[in-house]
């Protein structure tokens, strides 16, 4: 099982795994190919590659084949566990009690 701490520091790694959260979170319902989303941050596809494969490794991104083609799309519910993941991580790692 991958850390908070690592999990964390991959989603934080780049500019263009920032670009792509955005996008993904902006637009949870698309599913593009890795061009097509590389194209929608302004990047090229093999500029993007590393990247998106970094967040299918974590397990936020997943992909299916369509037509042949490799298709992305976000997986909302592993979105939803690394959110929470993180939230309680930085909790606990600021040494909040919740308490006001």
């Amino acid at each position: 099982m991958i850390s908070p701490r690592e999990v964390a520091a991959r989603l934080l790694s780049s500019e263009v795994k920032g670009d792509l959260l955005t996008l993904f979170h902006r637009n949870p319902g698309l599913i593009d190919t890795v061009e097509g989303v590389a194209l929608r941050i302004g990047r090229m596809g093999e500029v993007v590659e590393d990247d998106v494969r970094d967040l299918l490794d974590i397990g936020l991104l997943k992909t299916r084949r369509i037509g042949g083609q490799r298709i992305l799309s976000m997986d909302r519910l592993r979105d939803r566990e690394i959110q929470a993941l993180l939230a309680k991580h930085v909790r606990n790692s600021s040494g909040a009690t919740g308490k006001d």
